[in-house]
């Protein structure tokens, strides 16, 4: 009677035992949750996808809206760039979703309420393939961008060479550009020279490409060594030159210019073949281009025009000169020019002579010189291939502040 009991418990025994058939449930299990986070891992790269696609919009929209309104100062035509902007990258603002929304000035990050600043923000509900097992259909994904016009913040004072000292100070040299920088770009260990204590350097920073010791610091703005190197920011620019701007009708061989001179109108020349000196003069808009060099004397008064010399120097004597550039045209900005060509020392400021340039001055290939402090200089930005200041004042209030809405350096910055 007890062996068909035992043989029952021997075969329930063996069942439990048996083993066959494990593995496929296991591999069941797994492939369902590997199918499921191949699923997830589908659904996110496509959002990820989504998401760098959105941010390529909120760039373009960002930039096309602050380089409107850089041009043209509206609200709402920048507004209408940036959402056009945004469209041709693929999301246009009220079809299949999509929100496109440019803010002047940002309403968030870090850049908040500053003027000249766009910020535009991307969003667009996007396809989920998997994710609607789990009652999500779609997925809003949204991308933000902030783009800024020239600041305060970039160099007003550009000295370019590319070897030896690029900045000499001496005595009681004073240069006040508060609101910008001052750029040297020379590697050489001697890129800055300082001779004597007495000076002062009051920048938003002065940043030196060489690695200048430091006996050859300033203050109350200290040197900062071994910066990046930065290009010429009007590239080769180069003026109306003998036998191109300058013909048989555009020139004179005037040795002087005086009293009242209607002059040739922006964008046009009037050329110089020999030394002129100008004396007591009001010279009205236009490109002045001296192919054997100029003096000034006494009180001299350009309007809306570029003092452009070609060969030959610039000697500021003890004369005045009040400058005010053209906002607009090939020479936007400028108001006294020296071509790389022209490697002459440019000096604007000797015994007590002054010089106010509502404008910049542009000497890519020459040494600026400053002597003596009976006067001063004010100028608007200095981009050249060295500066000495022996003892003068000089004072840069930085040409993109002043004149933000005409600035050549029309670069946007994307700043978030």
């Amino acid at each position: 009677m007890r062996q068909p009991q035992t043989r029952a418990r021997n075969r329930i025994s063996k069942i439990c035992r048996d083993e066959s058939g494990q593995a496929l449930a296991l591999t069941a299990l797994c492939m369902t949750i590997l199918l499921g986070f191949s699923a997830l891992a589908i659904d996110v790269g496509m959002l990820f996808r989504a998401k760098r696609n959105l941010q390529i919009a909120a760039d373009a929209a960002a930039s096309a809206g602050a380089l409107d309104y850089l041009y043209n100062g509206s609200t709402s035509s920048a507004q209408t760039a940036g959402k056009a902007a945004s469209g041709q990258n693929g999301y246009t603002n009220g079809t299949g979703g999509v929100t496109v929304t440019v803010n002047l000035p940002p309403t968030s990050g870090s850049n908040t309420g500053s003027t000249g600043y766009v910020e535009a923000i991307v969003s667009s509900p996007n396809p989920t393939y998997f994710m609607k097992l789990f009652n999500h259909s779609s997925v809003t994904v949204s991308a933000r961008a902030v783009a800024g016009t020239p600041t305060a913040g970039g160099p007003c004072i550009w000295l370019m060479n590319t070897s030896g000292t690029g900045l000499y100070l001496q005595g009681s040299y004073d240069i006040e550009a508060t609101n910008c920088g001052i750029y040297v770009n020379s590697p050489s260990s001697n890129a800055l020279s300082v001779t004597g204590g007495g000076g002062t350097v009051n920048a938003a920073y002065l940043d030196v490409v060489g690695n200048s010791p430091p006996s050859h610091q300033t203050s109350p703005t200290a040197a900062t060594v071994n910066a990046a190197p930065r290009s010429n920011p009007f590239g080769g620019l180069t003026g109306p030159t003998p036998g191109n701007g300058c013909s048989t009708s555009n020139t004179s061989t005037a040795t002087t210019i005086t009293g009242t001179v209607a002059g040739p109108g922006l964008n046009n020349a009037i050329c110089y073949s020999n030394a002129v000196t100008i004396s007591g003069a009001t010279m009205g808009a236009g490109v002045y281009v001296f192919e054997n060099g100029v003096t000034i004397s006494g009180q001299v008064t350009v309007n809306g025009g570029t003092i452009d010399i070609e060969s030959g120097t610039f000697n500021q004597g003890i004369g005045t000169l009040a400058l005010t550039a053209p906002t607009s045209g090939t020479y936007n900005g400028i108001s006294i020019m020296q071509p790389a060509s022209n490697t002459n020392e440019l000096q604007i400021q000797f015994g007590s002579s002054s010089e106010t340039l509502d404008g910049m001055i542009y000497a890519p290939g020459a040494e600026v010189y400053l002597q003596d402090h009976g006067g001063g200089v004010t100028a608007t930005g200095i981009i050249a291939g060295s500066m000495y200041d022996k003892s003068s004042v000089v004072t840069i209030p930085n040409y993109n502040v002043v004149h933000a809405s005409t600035s050549p350096f029309r670069v946007v910055t994307m700043v978030e």
